[in-house]
């Protein structure tokens, strides 16, 4: 089938309310872009999924899925920004697999909505409900804590193996510094580094506005809000713990920009992203990096199998 879904692309997230999937990109509006075919949801795995709705408590439900046997690590996906787990179960090519799917061949693999995210597999704009909605803004403290108390409740057990996209790097990576004897490896899916508001400089707060707005001055209640410094203040409390990582990078630009983003230029966001890549392969040695030619920010969609491939790299070294 195709999908009418809508990405938004978290480097650039305010400039657009909604984005579509067949380019995932940004438009200067809420009108989704057609210049190429939506990608369709393919494989058996996520239609055959285990859905998990688990009590959080003060009547709050976290919605996951699992699907798959595996016998090893247990893969979590972990959305970028404003995203709900939807974005792992898409792949843009009509005859390829989604990253779920394809890991769900051979791995136990789980993905969650955060609260506040939007459902992207909906022609309407809309928050997931699948999640409970929350007040905002949050840390990424209170994303942690949910995912936790989410494994706990649903019965899915590790060690884990964190793949996150995104600004989906920033829950991953403080869950593995909180709770490192659940975590086995984590594998960062162009994801955004602690020191991009350094190296953005004065330019920071312009970028800053354009990743929390909702963009095309469209309001929706109870979207996810992060409150990015207080995360990256969390994130330099603890130490990296000593488990295997592995980093994908684009290697095409972001798509969609506007003609003039006011504060910062295309430039500039090219210049920052390449800047804070090395700081997430230092965080261990010998990181494997792979740089996805052929992809911009959404590697996981454009090109799941290198998704796949990494996962592979990143497990056998958990499991040694």
């Amino acid at each position: 089938m195709t999908i009418p879904a809508r990405l938004r692309v978290f480097a650039v997230t305010a400039i657009a309310a909604t984005t579509s999937l067949a380019l995932i990109g940004c438009t200067g509006d809420a009108a989704p872009r057609t210049e190429s075919p939506a990608p369709e949801r393919s494989g058996s795995s996520s239609s055959d999924a285990d859905v998990h709705e688990v009590d959080l408590g003060d009547g709050r439900v976290l919605y996951m899925t699992c699907a798959g046997e595996g016998g090893g690590p247990t893969v979590l996906l972990e959305s970028g920004y404003h995203e709900s787990s939807d974005t792992w179960m898409v792949a843009e090519n009509d005859s390829d697999r989604s990253v779920f799917d394809r890991l769900a061949d051979r791995y136990r693999v789980c993905a969650y909505d955060r609260a506040g995210t939007l459902l992207l597999l909906d022609e309407a704009q809309s928050v997931t409900d699948r999640t409970t909605p929350v007040p905002m803004p949050r840390t990424a403290a209170d994303v942690v804590e949910d995912l936790h108390a989410g494994f706990g409740g649903s019965g899915e057990s590790g060690p884990f193996i964190l793949t996150a996209h995104s600004l989906g790097g920033f829950f991953a990576r403080l869950y593995a510094q909180t709770y490192p004897e659940d975590v086995g490896g984590l594998v960062f899916v162009d994801s955004f580094p602690l020191e991009i508001p350094e190296i953005f400089g004065d330019k920071w707060p312009a970028y800053k506005a354009v990743l929390d707005s909702t963009g095309g001055g469209t309001t929706i209640e109870d979207y996810e809000q992060i409150d990015i410094e207080a995360s990256i203040t969390q994130l330099r409390e603890a130490p990296f713990p000593a488990i295997p990582i592995g980093v994908l990078t684009k290697g095409e630009p972001f798509q969609g920009l506007p003609d003039n983003p006011v504060g910062f230029t295309a430039d500039d966001l090219e210049r920052a992203w390449s800047a804070g890549q090395p700081y997430l392969t230092a965080l261990r040695p010998d990181t494997p990096q792979l740089i996805a030619n052929g992809s911009d920010h959404y590697i996981h969609v454009r090109q799941p199998d290198l998704v796949e491939a990494m996962v592979d790299i990143v497990a056998d070294r958990t499991i040694r």
